[in-house]
C-alpha cells in the first residue's frame, strides 16, 4: 500500500491539496499525508522530513506562487520539500500541474499531469494518481481500469456534533520531558478548550450511560455498581453553565464520551496521551506554565493569592491571557484534566482499573508548583471530584 505526501504552495493550491488528501485516504489501497497546519521552523523541518521518509511518493502540486520562491516565504517551502525528496530521501516524484505555469527547475518531469489543460476534476486527478502508481482504481469517466473509485461520503465533522465552542489545534512533531525521559510525540490534534457541559450533554442524549459498547469493562461495571446516569454534579447550578467545563465526571466516564464521538465522526478521538498534553501546554521551549516562565494569577482560574476562586469559569473566559504555546486554551487552572496514561506504568491501554494521570490543576488549588506545565497529579479513574474536568485528542 503506498503512502504518498502531498506538497502543496498554500496560497494557491492548499483546497486541492486537502480535497486530494482526503480522497486519497478513503481508498482502501492508498493512504496520504497533507501539512495542514504546521508552523515555520526547526519542527517544521522535522516533521517534514519525517512525513517524506516514511512515504514512497511525493506528489507536488505546482502553481505560480511556487516559482515566487523567496526565502524564507511559504512558497520557497515546496522547493525545500522537493530538494529533501529528492536528493536525500531519493522519492519518486510526481508533479501535478494545478495552475497554469511552468514547472520549478528542480522537477524532472519522466511522471506527469496536467490538472488544468486536461480539465480534470477531483476524482480524474485521482484516477491519474493511481494510474501512475499502477493502482488499479476506475473512474467511471475515464476507460481501461477495473475498478471504480470509491463515492465519497460527506465527512463528519466534530463541530457538526458538538456546539460552540470547539476547535481542533495540530500540534507538531515535538519532544517533552517527563520523569527525567525524552520522549519524541507525532502529529496530533488537541482540542482548544476543556469539554464543556453543552457538549457533553451530546453523549448523554446520545445514550451515552446506557450503550455499553462505548465503556471499558471496568467502566460498566462501574457504572451499574454506583448507578451512574450523568456526571456527579450535572444539576448543581454552580457546575452546569453551557460553558463550564463538565466536571464530576470520572476517567471511565470520560473515555466512554471518546469512545462514543470517535463512532459518531468517524475518527481516532481519545483522552491526550500525558505527552501529548504536556507539548500542547508547553510547545517547544520548555516553559514552566502554558504562557511562559513567570506565574501570573490573573491567567488562569486558580486560588494561588492574591486571587481566589470558588467555582470553574466558562472555557473561553481566560482565552488570549493564558493561552499555550500553540495557542490551547485553560491547560493551567480551572479543572484538573484527566489523559489517558496510567501513572505508574505510563501505559495507554484503556483497560483495566489504573491509576490514571491528571494535568494541569483546578480552580481551588492556593499551590503555584501543580499549575507547571511539566507537573504530574494522578487519581483512581472511578473517581469524580468538582475539579475533574477533560478535553479531547485526535490522532
Amino acid at each position: 500500500m503506498p503512502h504518498i505526501f502531498i506538497s502543496y504552495a498554500k496560497q494557491d493550491t492548499r483546497e486541492l491539496a486537502l480535497h486530494l488528501c482526503d480522497s486519497l485516504n478513503r481508498l482502501e489501497n492508498v493512504t496520504a499525508w497533507v501539512d495542514r497546519s504546521l508552523r515555520a521552523g526547526r519542527s517544521w523541518e522535522l516533521q517534514i522530513q519525517n512525513e517524506i521518509d516514511r512515504c514512497d511518493v511525493v506528489i507536488v502540486l505546482y502553481s505560480p506562487d511556487i516559482n515566487r520562491h523567496k526565502q524564507g516565504k511559504p512558497e520557497s517551502y515546496v522547493l525545500t520539500e522537493i530538494a529533501y525528496a529528492k536528493w536525500t530521501a531519493k522519492k519518486l516524484i510526481i508533479p501535478v500541474m494545478a495552475q497554469r505555469t511552468d514547472p520549478p527547475i528542480s522537477l524532472t518531469m519522466e511522471h506527469y499531469i496536467d490538472f488544468t489543460l486536461d480539465g480534470l476534476d477531483l476524482d480524474d486527478l485521482v484516477t491519474e494518481i493511481c494510474h501512475e502508481l499502477g493502482i488499479p482504481v476506475q473512474n467511471p469517466k475515464l476507460a481501461g481500469f477495473e475498478n471504480p473509485v470509491p463515492k465519497i461520503q460527506p465527512e463528519v465533522r466534530t463541530t457538526d456534533i458538538l456546539p460552540a465552542p470547539f476547535e481542533w489545534i495540530e500540534i507538531p512533531v515535538g519532544s517533552v520531558t517527563i520523569e527525567g525521559k525524552i520522549e519524541t510525540i507525532p502529529t496530533f490534534h488537541i482540542a482548544k478548550y476543556p469539554i464543556t457541559n453543552a457538549q457533553y450533554a451530546k453523549f448523554i442524549e446520545a445514550g451515552g450511560y446506557i450503550e455499553k459498547k462505548w465503556w471499558t469493562d471496568a467502566g460498566w461495571q462501574q457504572r451499574e455498581k454506583d448507578s451512574w446516569i450523568q456526571p456527579r454534579y450535572w444539576l448543581d447550578s454552580k457546575w452546569n453553565g453551557d460553558e463550564q467545563p463538565v466536571v464530576g465526571v470520572s476517567w471511565y466516564e470520560a473515555v466512554a464520551y471518546c469512545q462514543w464521538l470517535s463512532e459518531m465522526t468517524d475518527q481516532n478521538i481519545s483522552l491526550p496521551t500525558e505527552q501529548q498534553w504536556q507539548q500542547a501546554a508547553q510547545g517547544d521551549d520548555g516553559r514552566i506554565y502554558p504562557w511562559g516562565d513567570d506565574w501570573d494569577c490573573a491567567r488562569c482560574n486558580n486560588s494561588v493569592k492574591p486571587c481566589v476562586s470558588n467555582q470553574t469559569t466558562p472555557v473561553r473566559q481566560y482565552e488570549g491571557k493564558g493561552d499555550s504555546f500553540f495557542k490551547v486554551v485553560d491547560m493551567a487552572g480551572n479543572t484538573w484534566e484527566w489523559c489517558r496514561t496510567a501513572y505508574e506504568t505510563g501505559s495507554q491501554d484503556l483497560n483495566g482499573t489504573y491509576i490514571r494521570v491528571l494535568k494541569g490543576c483546578s480552580w481551588d488549588f492556593p499551590h503555584i508548583d501543580l499549575f507547571r506545565c511539566d507537573d504530574r497529579s494522578r487519581d483512581e479513574p472511578n473517581f469524580g471530584g468538582d475539579g475533574r474536568g477533560f478535553r479531547v485528542s485526535r490522532s
